[in-house]
């Protein structure tokens, strides 16, 4: 319990000396603006290494697995009498599908809180041509609307619809669509590996900042790609969008175990990125650590030199009648309250200059696209946390400052010994 008398004389101190007091507060402000700029800077450039691998696929994917043929012992094994014999034959990706999609794309958002969108797709090879020039492209049937919730098509448009696509109608990039000359309303010819041959009119470019996406997939409407690809009234994948993207193996896992078919988690096949996303967290963890120590050793050594200072005016106090415990309070509470109002001012200052840096904007592509300079990632519990953690150390580098503050023996330092 704090009593008035310590609270008091606590801050008329803060308010007579107000160089010192000014100078306790730039330091924890410094330090906290430190902690929020580093931790937003951080925080966004992981962020936008994710969505650079993350932006255009599926968190989780889930397909039917690839059938290997069965050894021949392997086959007199199983105790069928027979023995079979033949060559290795690797299936083509678009034959493997799956026929009760329409159950699964039901079922599976109760399977987990964690899966924000499902999506049925049918995506293999194929070639689209135009006069005389060919290229290689991969086409993705879908619903646009589901798909979007997966993929984000619609905000990267630089021209025409993705929503609303119709039969007939395609969407693509907007490197595709320079490389063929094509703009809205032309018509490009599309041949899948089956010999199956479909003309398509440009209904929409995109510019997704992806460049194998820009410059070699085009969307159709799911039914367009079914026939595309012969495969009847099946999928080839389930696509599926997370809330929490860094649980999608364990996630994908669990759903292994509950489906008939693979499901395979963007992690599983980016663990070069993930090894360096850690080093970074670990590296910005200790980037944070040091500087909190910091501003602990430059409150406590500002602390201590006021103690020195005021000896006799603690020699005083204690003359008058005030305890060892009110002592100790009067420097706990400046300790605690400098920190407070310096972490107040440093988190204005670490949101202000990420603001600022944050509205710088840089072209990007050639279709005007802008990013940012800096991809600053602040949050409300980034700016809390970095207030509390000063305000703690604070009151921790305040502790000793205190101890030695109530150790004062009054008569030698009134007597000036």
């Amino acid at each position: 319990m704090i009593d008035r008398f310590s609270l008091s004389v606590a801050i008329r101190h803060l308010l007579y000396y107000k160089g010192q007091t000014l100078l306790t507060m730039g330091v924890v402000a410094v330090s906290v603006t430190l902690i929020i700029f580093l931790g937003a800077l951080i925080g966004g450039l992981q962020k936008r290494l994710i969505s650079s691998v993350t932006g255009a696929i599926p968190h989780v994917v889930i397909r039917q697995p690839e059938r290997e043929p069965i050894a021949a012992w392997e086959v007199a094994a199983a105790g069928d009498g027979k023995l079979y014999l033949g060559a290795r034959v690797k299936l083509q990706q678009q034959k493997r599908k799956i026929e009760d999609w329409q159950t699964w794309e039901q079922r599976l958002p109760s399977f987990s809180e964690n899966i924000r969108a499902v999506s049925p797709v049918v995506e293999g090879q194929a070639f689209v041509s135009r006069n005389e020039k060919r290229k290689a492209v991969t086409v993705v049937g879908m619903f646009p609307e589901k798909h979007n919730e997966v993929v984000d098509i619609q905000s990267k448009l630089v021209r025409g619809r993705f929503f609303g696509l119709n039969g007939g109608e395609a969407v693509i990039g907007f490197k595709l669509a320079d490389e063929f000359a094509l703009g809205l309303g032309d018509k490009i010819r599309v041949v899948s590996p089956e010999g199956n041959v479909a003309n398509y009119t440009v209904a929409g470019i995109f510019d997704t900042g992806f460049n194998l996406v820009d410059s070699a997939t085009v969307f159709v409407p799911l039914r367009d790609a079914q026939s595309l690809f012969g495969v009847g009234n099946a999928v080839t994948t389930i696509g599926l969008k997370l809330k929490r993207i860094f649980e999608a193996k364990d996630l994908a896992q669990q759903i292994a175990l509950q489906v008939p078919y693979e499901a395979r988690s963007w992690m599983e096949d980016n663990q070069q990125l993930l090894s360096g996303l850690r080093a970074q967290s670990q590296s910005s963890n200790l980037i944070l650590v040091f500087t909190t120590i910091a501003a602990g050793f430059g409150i406590a050594s500002i602390m201590i030199t006021s103690v020195v200072t005021r000896l006799r005016e603690i020699g005083i106090l204690k003359a008058i009648g005030a305890t060892n415990r009110q002592i100790l309070q009067i420097f706990a509470i400046e300790g605690t309250l400098l920190a407070f109002f310096g972490a107040i001012a440093g988190a204005i200052q670490g949101i202000a200059l990420s603001l600022a840096l944050y509205s710088l904007r840089t072209q990007v592509s050639e279709t005007g696209r802008t990013a940012e300079v800096f991809p600053f990632d602040l949050t409300p519990d980034l700016v809390i946390r970095a207030i509390v953690i000063a305000v703690l150390v604070g009151l921790a580098a305040s502790w000793y400052p205190s101890w030695r503050a109530a150790r004062v023996n009054a008569i030698e330092v009134i007597r000036g010994v």
